[in-house]
This record gives C-alpha cells, sequence and structure tokens, in this order.
C-alpha cells in the first residue's frame, strides 16, 4: 500500500531536521551506538517502538471516531471489538486490530467532511472539544512517529539480512517480526493523511484550536479523560 505523499513529506522534513537523528534510526549499516544489540541496530528497541506508536494511533483514532461517528457506525465497531477481545491467535488478533483501525479512519475521513457534523460539532461541549483535541494531537504524533518507522524498519531488516551468515542466523526472528511491523504501519499510515486532513476543518468548525507535534519525540498528551 502507497503511503500518502502528505505524510511522507511531513516525515522527511522533520528526519531532515535532525528528527531522525534523535530517534536513532540506523540508516548505515555498520554504525554501533550505545543502545544497539550488534552493529546493525537494535531490533528490540525498533520494534518497541513501533508498537508504541501503533497503539498511539490505535487509541487515539478510536476516541476520534466515538467522537464523529454515527450509533450504528459505533454499534458495528463494537463488535468488531468483542472478537477482537476474545481472540487468543496473536496473529488473528493483530489482523483485527489493523481491520479496527483502519475502518475507523476511514470513517472518521467520510464524517468528518460532512456539513451537518460540522454544524453540530459547534455545540459539542467543552469535554468533547478537550477530548477530539488531545486525541487528534497523539493520532498526529503517532502518525509522525510511523513515517519514520518505515524506512527505520526497513534499513533495519535489511541490514540484518544482508550480514554474515552468522548475523543472519541470529536475527532470522527478528527480520521477520521486523518485516511485520513495516508492513502493518504502512497499511496504517494509508489512511492518517485523510484522517488529519478532514478533522482539521471540523475542528476549526466546532473552533478547537489544531495543535500538531513538531517533533517525533514528544510526548503523548494525558487521554485519560473519556467521552
Amino acid at each position: 500500500m502507497m503511503i500518502r505523499t502528505a505524510v511522507v513529506t511531513l516525515a522527511l522534513g522533520l528526519a531532515a531536521a535532525g528528527t531522525a537523528g534523535a530517534w536513532g534510526i540506523p540508516t548505515i549499516p555498520g554504525i554501533t551506538s550505545a543502545s544497539s544489540s550488534s552493529s546493525y541496530g537494535d531490533p528490540d528497541a525498533f520494534l518497541a517502538k513501533a508498537k508504541n506508536a501503533e497503539a498511539l494511533i490505535d487509541k487515539s483514532a478510536d476516541s476520534l471516531y466515538k467522537a464523529v461517528a454515527s450509533k450504528e457506525e459505533q454499534a458495528k465497531m463494537e463488535e468488531l471489538q468483542k472478537k477482537l477481545n476474545e481472540t487468543t491467535d496473536d496473529k488473528e488478533k493483530n489482523a483485527l486490530r489493523q481491520e479496527i483501525t483502519e475502518s475507523e479512519m476511514a470513517t472518521i475521513g467520510k464524517r468528518a467532511k460532512d456539513k451537518q457534523l460540522q454544524k453540530e460539532a459547534k455545540k459539542w461541549d467543552a469535554k468533547k472539544k478537550e477530548m477530539v483535541s488531545t486525541a487528534f494531537y497523539n493520532f498526529s504524533l503517532g502518525a509522525l512517529q510511523a513515517g519514520l518507522l518505515v524506512p527505520e524498519g526497513t534499513n533495519l531488516a535489511s541490514s540484518l539480512s544482508s550480514g554474515n551468515p552468522i548475523t543472519i542466523a541470529r536475527f532470522a526472528l527478528k527480520v521477520t517480526s521486523i518485516w511485520e511491523a513495516v508492513k502493518t504501519i504502512k497499511g496504517i499510515l494509508g489512511g492518517t493523511a485523510n484522517v488529519i486532513g478532514a478533522m482539521k476543518p471540523l475542528m476549526s468548525a466546532a473552533h478547537i484550536e489544531v495543535k500538531t507535534p513538531s517533533s517525533a519525540t514528544e510526548q503523548p498528551k494525558d487521554a485519560s479523560s473519556e467521552l
């Protein structure tokens, strides 16, 4: 799946400004960092960052979805969520989790452009507006982090797969996990630009200040308050 131009531009722009270095992206095989488990980079560190970015996107997309989706749409998503909670197979859980996030993002992108919803958004109470503002910021942060993780994971997996036979054998399982993480992130990134672009006019109509992170290293905002 192709990553939307807006997301790529945002990620690469920050990378050029030095964000990528701050995040420890291993672009040159053979360079050892203090946190690396090998001269090719740290697979565990990458997988942890990928998991955190994906979780941040999942949670914030769910919050935005609850703010804009109809009762019928929310009921259908609750059924998928129930199925996810009942699933024990890790591979199936990951597939369902990605399906839920992509479906929610598609709905957000469609509903946020609805003129009637934009009128209704003007009447949202302060709590809902704050929730949407926080979720949008965290969603943008997750998308920014994920955009940088795609080239990082690609470089890391390629490096670990082209080393000496001992290195290749040692990291074979990690490389598989890295490629799976990159594939998942790419799938999610396909809809993030649409959500961000659609939410801005809606938030403007609701008089909600649009705040986005300037760096992938920024911390998520507290999202403990729910609707």
